[in-house]
């Protein structure tokens, strides 16, 4: 709140208690005046006849008063010394000025009794009364607006006005004050005709409009202080005049919103306010408006002044059914603390009366402060329960809706608590929206992965709203829900008025709702309007507000819930692709991606190792003689057999092709991985024996097999085409193809084994040397050695 509105509800108190003190002297003036002889006909401070329905005697509004028996007099002083120099009852001789000519009237004086006092307290305080007190009740249960503000003034001025036109008549304490309000209330009938209970568009485009009236009240009431008699009759007229104009501009103003108001509830406010300002006001305006420009009596005008008591009730009536002004709340807090109070008085006073005559049967003689204290420390620890159960039963008898709605949020508390499913939390919410305040529709709106757009739960409402609209910046900025009044009301959101309601519109909303979490606006709720047209109230909104509150958590952890759940799905997705791509992927590249997912270590690289070359003899024999089916479902059967054997020695096969297989071996040690690569090989040789002594076939396959060691380039090669590009993690260079060579002149019956690998085996080991042999495209002959089947099974374990 800023420092200005502190300041400015002060000031307005301080007006609202000048009011009642002035009220309070007019009361004890009007008290004094019991028993005083008055001429019998009202005379105002400046000589003349009074108007507005009262007892003239005869006499016309606004005849001057010149003399009385003879005398001359110019001033309520002197004629009311004169009048008490004569015993009540006593005929005056008048004379007096009408349209510029002198007449003469006998009127025999009166004395004031306790009939006009109750008259006064009736006719003129209870208004006053009513008056002020509704400008506290607005005051005290609204923040400072600028409709409060004129709501109060209003009050003010026609509290003055209904107490002020006694004084104006009698006492002319408060002459001035009188005419000060009664001049300025045609500028607060146009004022409120332009902004009550919204604000026209006219008042927005020409803001000046609002405070013209206000500048030609101010120059009559100047030029009507200053006037002589004749003068100032025809300033008043004209002053009578703009104040009818402006009540009937205004009640025609009210009639227009109550047809086409922008919201259901402004519509009733303003054919209720319509009613109280036409047959409370209306007719009493004209009817004065007429004595004092025509200068004409109007019958049962006193009367008529009687129907004001019809706007009060109009404007009680629109707080109660409308919510002019948000009054439930202090009802039920007034109605909780009046009964816990008296509870809490008679239970003192029983309490009280109790101990002392239970001390008096006991003849006990203790302090008389003791049972006051015992009484007051038990009152102090049951307060606080009576006030709870207290307020629980008015809740239960009087204020059941407000029951209701706080056990729809305890089960939603409970009921979210266990709700992790985003698509069973957002109906949850929903429905305890519908149960609290009853719109006729409710939408949940929840950002998208994207946080760009806001869209409704369910998909086929189809609503949605980008992150940078007027609406969701208005709930960023203020953090409170936002109700179509409070844009029209609030000067401080004018430059987003038109842009939230239309928005607003697009949502079929009255009251938007957000619901922030940890200063981000997670979701929001958007309320059509309340069933039976009942107006949302500042109870309903701290109910909404409460709602949100319990819901951006909940609806946190549903989101990360989901998040969760999708994140699952994705690591079961990547786990089904990762087992079906080891199947092709060699075990080095996988763990390769598995310690870098973001940037494999896939580029090639020199590292030593041992390479096994593996090739089926005869497989374009096997394969011109078999059906396909059947060629490769021995392949399978072998090289199933193989990969076993392979793994577990911690081999990768590289490449295949059909009837081979290149295999490579990696180890920190140049010695292990060569060893394993022999033990690998001696083993597919004794697999393939054991599956040939099994298979139907009708020759067995013979498999050549081949070892070399050496550095080599092991990394990603990639291959790029006009059809796109492929990567193969492969070893080359000259150590892969000598391997390759070596595996073409192998006969079945043993491994060949160049001699860099040869140089890395284990002393002893039954090596035929075969000596250097020359190999196709390779420039040197290669140093070879050969390890006979017959030793398979005895080096099964080497290395």
């Amino acid at each position: 709140m800023s420092r200005r509105r502190p300041v400015e509800t002060i000031v307005h108190w301080v007006l609202i208690g000048l009011t009642v003190v002035m009220m309070a002297m007019a009361t004890r003036d009007a008290w004094n005046r019991i028993g005083r002889p008055w001429p019998g006909f009202p005379v105002m401070e400046n000589m003349l006849v009074g108007v507005a329905g009262v007892d003239r005697m005869g006499l016309s509004p606004f005849d001057v008063v010149r003399a009385v028996n003879g005398r001359l007099v110019t001033s309520t002083r002197e004629l009311q010394a004169e009048i008490e120099r004569h015993p009540p009852g006593t005929t005056m001789h008048y004379l007096l000025v009408r349209n510029g000519q002198l007449l003469e009237d006998d009127i025999p004086t009166r004395v004031n009794t306790l009939r006009n006092f109750k008259r006064f307290l009736l006719e003129n305080l209870m208004p006053g009364v009513i008056g002020v007190a509704l400008a506290a009740i607005v005051l005290r249960l609204q923040s400072v607006t600028p409709s409060t503000r004129l709501f109060v003034v209003f009050s003010l001025q026609w509290a003055i006005i209904n107490v002020g036109y006694y004084d104006l008549l009698g006492a002319h304490r408060f002459t001035r004050l009188f005419f000060l309000a009664w001049t300025f209330s045609p500028a607060v009938f146009v004022h409120l005709a332009l902004t009550f209970p919204e604000r026209r568009r006219l008042a927005q485009r020409h803001r000046w409009l609002v405070w013209t009236p206000y500048a030609v009240s101010a120059l009559l009431y100047v030029w009507l202080q200053g006037s002589l008699a004749q003068a100032w009759v025809a300033t008043a007229g004209v002053i009578a005049t703009y104040w009818t104009a402006a009540l009937l501009a205004l009640v025609v103003a009210l009639g227009i919103t109550a047809r086409h108001g922008s919201t259901a509830l402004i519509r009733q406010r303003a054919r209720v306010l319509m009613l109280g300002f036409g047959l409370g006001y209306l007719a009493p305006v004209a009817g004065t408006t007429i004595e004092v420009a025509l200068r004409t009596e109007v019958p049962f005008l006193n009367e008529s002044w009687r129907l004001g008591f019809l706007f009060p009730l109009a404007v009680a009536y629109a707080i109660v059914r409308y919510q002019l002004f948000d009054i439930r709340a202090v009802i039920r807090l007034g109605t909780i603390y009046s009964v816990v109070t008296g509870l809490v008085g008679v239970g003192y006073a029983g309490l009280l009366t109790v101990l002392n005559v239970l001390f008096a049967r006991l003849d006990m003689h203790i302090s008389p402060m003791v049972a006051p204290a015992l009484v007051a420390l038990v009152i102090v620890l049951l307060v606080n329960p009576l006030y709870l159960r207290t307020q629980a039963l008015l809740d239960r008898l009087f204020f059941r809706g407000r029951l209701d709605a706080q056990r729809a949020l305890e089960r939603l508390a409970d009921a979210m608590t266990t709700t992790l499913d985003l698509e069973r939390l957002a109906p949850l919410i929903v429905s305890t929206v519908e149960a609290v305040v009853h719109p006729e529709r409710v939408r949940l709106l929840l950002p998208d992965e994207s946080r760009l757009t806001f869209r409704t739960a369910a998909p086929s409402d189809g609503i949605a709203l980008g992150d940078g609209g007027p609406i969701l910046a208005c709930l960023r900025t203020l953090r409170s829900p936002v109700t179509r009044e409070r844009l029209l009301d609030d000067p401080a959101l004018a430059a987003v008025r038109d842009d939230c309601l239309a928005e607003m519109d697009t949502l079929g909303a009255d009251v938007v709702v957000p619901i922030t979490f940890r200063d981000r606006l997670s979701a929001l709720l958007a309320l059509g309007p309340r069933r039976g047209g009942a107006p949302y109230t500042s109870e309903d909104v701290r109910l909404l507000r409460t709602l949100a509150s319990q819901s951006a958590v909940a609806l946190e952890h549903a989101r990360a819930y989901g998040a969760l759940q999708a994140a699952l799905r994705r690591v079961d997705i990547l786990e089904s692709i990762r087992a079906g791509l080891s199947k092709f992927v060699p075990r080095t590249v996988q763990q390769l991606i598995e310690q870098a997912p973001d940037a494999p270590q896939l580029a090639k690289r020199e590292v030593d190792v041992s390479v096994l070359f593996v090739d089926i003899a005869g497989y374009t024999r096997l394969a011109e003689r078999l059906d396909a089916a059947t060629v490769n479902r021995l392949v399978e059967r072998y090289f199933g057999a193989f990969l076993d054997e392979i793994l577990k020695n911690g081999g990768d096969v590289n490449e295949t092709a059909g009837d081979g297989l290149m295999v490579i071996f990696q180890d920190a040690d140049p010695r292990r991985h060569a060893r394993a690569a022999i033990t690998t090989a001696l083993a597919i040789m004794r697999r393939a024996a054991e599956i040939n002594e099994t298979a139907t076939h009708d020759e067995p396959i013979v498999v050549h097999l081949a070892v070399n060691s050496g550095r080599a380039a092991v990394g990603a090669t990639k291959i790029e085409g006009t059809a796109g590009t492929r990567w193969t993690y492969t070893a080359s260079g000259p150590v892969t193809n000598i391997a390759a060579r070596l595996a073409a002149l192998a006969d079945g019956e043993g491994v060949l084994v160049a001699a860099a690998t040869a140089e890395r085996l284990p002393a002893g080991l039954p090596l035929e040397d075969l000596g250097e042999l020359n190999l196709r495209h390779v420039e040197a002959p290669v140093h070879t050695y050969r390890l006979a089947t017959q030793h398979a099974v005895a080096t099964a374990t080497l290395g």
